[in-house]
C-alpha cells in the first residue's frame, strides 16, 4: 500500500525521528519566517520540475538490516520521463544490469548468466508494490516523492522547521490513510527530508537528503540516507554520488546475450 517507492528501498528499514530536544548549553537555532502553504506548495513544484534531461552517475551504496549489511557500487544513467539503467558491481565485477522505462522492467543477471523481462504492471503484481518510473526519478532528483500541487496539504506548526504534510499530525492514523511529510530547507531551495507513513501497515519510511551539489546548472543530492520501519523489520541504507555529469547526453540499453535464459 506504501506503494512505489517502497521498490527502491526494499532491504532497508527506519524508525520515525524523534523530535530534536536542545539541552541548556546548546544554542537553539533561529526562528524561521513563516511559509504559507500556498507559497510552500509552490516551492515543491518549482523543485520538481528542475532536473537534468541527461544525468549520469556513479552511487557507493552501504546498506544494513536486522540480519545482514553490506555495500556495492552502481553506475546509473537516466534519461528524464523515459528510462532509467543501473550497472550493479561488486569487487569491481558488474554483477546485475537494469533497465527501467515507463512500461517494462528488465534485469540481466550475469552472474547467473540468465534474464527477466516483463511489464511494470506485472511486476507491481507480483512484489506487491505499484511501481512507477517517476518516483525512482523523484529519489534519485531529490524531488517530492508523491507530491502534487493539486492536493490537500497542511503546513505543520514548527518555527524551527518548515513541514508540509498531507495530513495534520494524527490525521492519517485515524483515517488509516498514507501520510507524506516534506521538509524543506532553511534556505526554501531544495529538500532535507521526505517523511512517509502506512499505520493500516505499520510501514514508515525517512529519507533524509544529507548534502547537495551543483553540475551545471542543477541542484542534485550528494548523499541519501534511507531508513524504513514495518510491523516486523528495519534497515538502512546510504547512497554517495562519488560523480555526476547532467550535460552529456547518451543512449539507455541493454543487450541480452543470445546463450542467457530467462532466471527461474
Amino acid at each position: 500500500m506504501l506503494s512505489r517507492f517502497i521498490f527502491f528501498a526494499v532491504f532497508v528499514f527506519i524508525a520515525a525521528g524523534c523530535a530534536k530536544q536542545w539541552s541548556n548549553n546548546e544554542i537553539k537555532p533561529e526562528k524561521l519566517p513563516k511559509l504559507k502553504p500556498k507559497e510552500f506548495i509552490a516551492k515543491l513544484d518549482s523543485i520538481s520540475l528542475s532536473a537534468p534531461h541527461y544525468m549520469y552517475t556513479k552511487l557507493k551504496v552501504n546498506y544494513k538490516g536486522a540480519d545482514n549489511k553490506g555495500s556495492f557500487k552502481t553506475t546509473l544513467k537516466s534519461v528524464q520521463d523515459s528510462a532509467v539503467s543501473a550497472v550493479v558491481s561488486f569487487a569491481r565485477i558488474p554483477v546485475f544490469s537494469v533497465l527501467i522505462d515507463s512500461s517494462r522492467l528488465t534485469i540481466v543477471n550475469k552472474k547467473d548468466k540468465c534474464f527477466s523481462e516483463q511489464s511494470i504492471s506485472e511486476f507491481s503484481k507480483k512484489v506487491g508494490v505499484d511501481f512507477a518510473l517517476q518516483n525512482f526519478e523523484e529519489l534519485i532528483f531529490g524531488h517530492a516523492i508523491g507530491f502534487s500541487h493539486d492536493k490537500k496539504y497542511h503546513v505543520l506548526n514548527d518555527p524551527y522547521h518548515y513541514v508540509l504534510s498531507t495530513h495534520r499530525k494524527g490525521g492519517g492514523r485515524k483515517k488509516k490513510e498514507i501520510v507524506y511529510r516534506y521538509s524543506l530547507a532553511p534556505s526554501q531551495n531544495h529538500l532535507s527530508s521526505i517523511f512517509i507513513s502506512a499505520p493500516v501497515d505499520s510501514t514508515e519510511i525517512e529519507i533524509k537528503y544529507l548534502e547537495w551539489q551543483e553540475s551545471a546548472t542543477y541542484l542534485l543530492p550528494k548523499v541519501i540516507e534511507m531508513n524504513i520501519q514495518t510491523r516486523n523489520n528495519f534497515g538502512q541504507i546510504n547512497l554517495e554520488y562519488t560523480r555526476v555529469d547532467a550535460i552529456t547526453s547518451d543512449s539507455l540499453f541493454l543487450t541480452i546475450p543470445e546463450k542467457y535464459e530467462k532466471c527461474n
